[in-house]
């Protein structure tokens, strides 16, 4: 078995290496033969219950991926009677696409709001207005490449104008605001374990809350709609109101779910990868502050708040000339993608439903933005490769004025 993305990919510096160690491989390997339960089970509650403690959260939920987890935020959002069908929910333009369609799968309308161009979250000026404004009653914000978001401000808002609160933190494990871990802030909050993420269960991801109400909704909506995986009280609760007799209960189905569970296999690696993680996080926040301290010179590097920790995903820049400057590294052997999505309002499927949506600073990352790698495996010479070949004089140079 190999999972390794450095073993096939054609690049000297790929975005990805070995975030599942042979290690990791040797001991699942030898697990396997042992035939246990690979359907979720005593695994999966155990790297939730791990998870939680490590994240400092009530409840987490283990689910196939990030973007399942965004989704089940939403729709326990509106099973809690948080949300109605219907209602506007502000979704930042700089995101990933799974931040933002979750919002329209569910019925609901998204808002789009713009960044801001020192560390790419929403704009809290635009956010003010929208809240003012759009009559919406959700947020959801994505720190982005591991930048938390302007969290003082985003709270006051969402206090002031009444919004429930989910963070989108799939590209930002273990990234802090001011000494608290982001997804500490919100109502729900989303954690992606896609391979080449900060620790990795190959496909998965977390859902956690502080709300066991919320908890047992994302619970039962993960897996059918039964009620098997909540608390005691909370499953009788659900056989009296709809008078259920045990041997029926196992077949009883109380919201319409999904199956969005993940399974033994994941939680094996995913308790592995925790024991890891402080190690992948320390490597991660070292590999920013050198690209950080290299790039001074360049026209625009990203200003987390102060008393910030950064666990980058990746290093995002901005080009004057994006297509020369990624040909450039491309040639060079380093890969690289555009800024995430850019701007959602510029995304075909948002256009079709939508139209697009101009925004600003959105519009100058959707053009002009792109992003080199960081991964724990990394050296400090490729990162000084990397940034001589972004820096370097000709077209594309990080030196070029925006």
């Amino acid at each position: 078995m190999n999972l390794s993305y450095s073993n096939v990919s054609k690049y000297r510096i790929p975005l990805v290496r070995d975030t599942i160690g042979q290690d990791d491989l040797a001991a699942l390997a030898q697990w396997l033969l042992g035939n246990p339960q690979l359907t979720k089970g005593p695994l999966c509650a155990a790297f939730e219950e791990s998870f939680s403690s490590w994240q400092g959260c009530l409840r987490a939920n283990y689910v196939n991926s990030g973007s399942s987890a965004n989704l089940l935020a939403i729709n326990a959002l509106l099973a809690s009677n948080r949300l109605s069908p219907g209602d506007r929910i502000i979704a930042p333009a700089v995101s990933w696409t799974t931040t933002v369609a979750p919002i329209t799968q569910m019925n609901c309308v998204p808002v789009l709001c713009d960044c801001d161009l020192e560390t790419l979250g929403v704009d809290i000026d635009h956010l003010e207005y929208l809240a003012r404004q759009s009559g919406a009653k959700a947020l959801i914000i994505c720190h982005v490449l591991g930048i938390p978001c302007r969290m003082d401000e985003v709270i006051s808002l969402c206090e002031r104008y009444g919004l429930s609160l989910i963070e989108d933190c799939c590209e930002a494990l273990g990234s802090e605001y001011r000494g608290i871990k982001v997804g500490n802030f919100s109502s729900l909050a989303s954690f992606s374990f896609y391979y080449g993420h900060h620790m990795s269960t190959v496909e998965g991801g977390m859902l956690c809350t502080d709300s066991i109400e919320l908890s047992n909704a994302v619970r039962s909506l993960r897996s059918h709609g039964w009620n098997r995986d909540l608390d005691n009280e909370a499953k009788q609760a659900l056989r009296e109101k709809y008078i259920i007799d045990p041997f029926a209960d196992r077949y009883t189905f109380y919201c319409a779910g999904y199956n969005f569970r993940g399974n033994e296999i994941g939680a094996f690696l995913g308790l592995r990868q925790l024991k890891k993680l402080p190690e992948f996080i320390e490597a991660r926040k070292r590999i920013w502050g050198s690209y950080c301290a290299l790039m001074s010179e360049a026209q625009w590097q990203p200003r987390p708040v102060s008393d910030c920790v950064v666990s980058g995903f990746a290093f995002p820049m901005l080009s004057a000339n994006r297509t020369a400057l990624a040909a450039r590294l491309e040639n060079m052997g380093v890969e690289t993608r555009p800024l995430i999505c850019g701007s959602i309002g510029r995304q075909p499927w948002f256009i079709g439903k939508y139209g697009q949506v101009p925004l600003p600073n959105a519009d100058i990352v959707h053009r002009d933005g792109l992003y080199v790698p960081i991964n724990p495996h990394l050296s400090e010479h490729e990162v000084h490769y990397i940034t001589e070949c972004c820096m370097a004089a000709g077209e594309g140079s990080l030196r070029e004025a925006l």
